[in-house]
């Protein structure tokens, strides 16, 4: 994917590098230099400009992304400027930070309905990671479903998703099987993804290094995580 970052505040620089990492292309945009400066050996792809100007964009090929998104820190009016200025350009896809309520309700007169408060991200994911630190990663599908990451259970191993009986004892799938590298910047305790293993076979035998990726009811997901010691 081909991503144009307005914005290279503490946010949006690691926005841009977490993207980096996990292979999208970035079109990383600021009007400070030292924003600029900061990221010239991480970032192909760099403009200082300022896009509250909309002739900014003839230099910006927000028409080649297939998102453009808007991570100003603090400056009101400014987010606001650049947002209009996507508008009236016809960008195809725009997510927007915002600072407040208001904000978030100026944002959706202009037709942009994909917003974010990343402090208040930032906080359910530690909430969640409080409440259940066994859980590497998780993503609510709604009406209690989500799919879960967890290290796999100790009393797990040597034993195959047969023997277990995921689906038959806690009506959970597993979906597939990771294989872990050591922390990732988050938390000391989440595990970045090495490589996947793609669809399990039903006789594979769990090994210790194991990341499951399940697919259930929350409530049977921490269940079964309690009946096996973990959570």
């Amino acid at each position: 994917m081909k991503c144009c970052i307005i914005g290279l505040g503490t946010f949006g620089t690691q926005l841009a590098r977490q993207l980096a990492r996990e292979g999208h292309e970035i079109v990383a945009v600021d009007n400070n230099p030292g924003h600029i400066n900061a990221l010239k050996d991480e970032i192909e792809y760099l403009i200082q400009a300022d896009c509250t100007d909309l002739n900014a964009f003839n230099e910006i090929p927000v028409d080649a992304c297939d998102v453009v998104i808007l991570a100003i820190g603090e400056d009101f009016e400014a987010s606001l400027s650049i947002a209009a200025n996507l508008q009236q350009l016809g960008t195809r896809r725009i997510i927007s930070r915002i600072i407040n309520p208001l904000h978030g309700r100026l944002l959706k007169l202009l037709k942009i309905d994909e917003l974010m408060i990343p402090e208040a991200m930032a906080a359910a994911w530690l909430a969640r990671s409080l409440k259940s630190p066994d859980v590497l990663d998780s993503l609510d599908l709604g009406g209690g479903y989500e799919i879960v990451q967890i290290a796999a259970p100790r009393d797990f191993v040597g034993k195959s998703l047969q023997e277990i009986g995921l689906r038959a004892n806690y009506d959970i799938n597993l979906i597939t099987i990771a294989k872990g590298r050591g922390g990732a910047a988050l938390s000391s305790t989440r595990q970045a993804v090495q490589k996947v293993l793609g669809i399990p076979l039903p006789g594979r035998a769990f090994e210790a290094d194991d990341i499951l990726v399940l697919f259930g009811l929350g409530k049977d997901v921490r269940r079964m995580m309690r009946d096996h010691g973990i959570g």
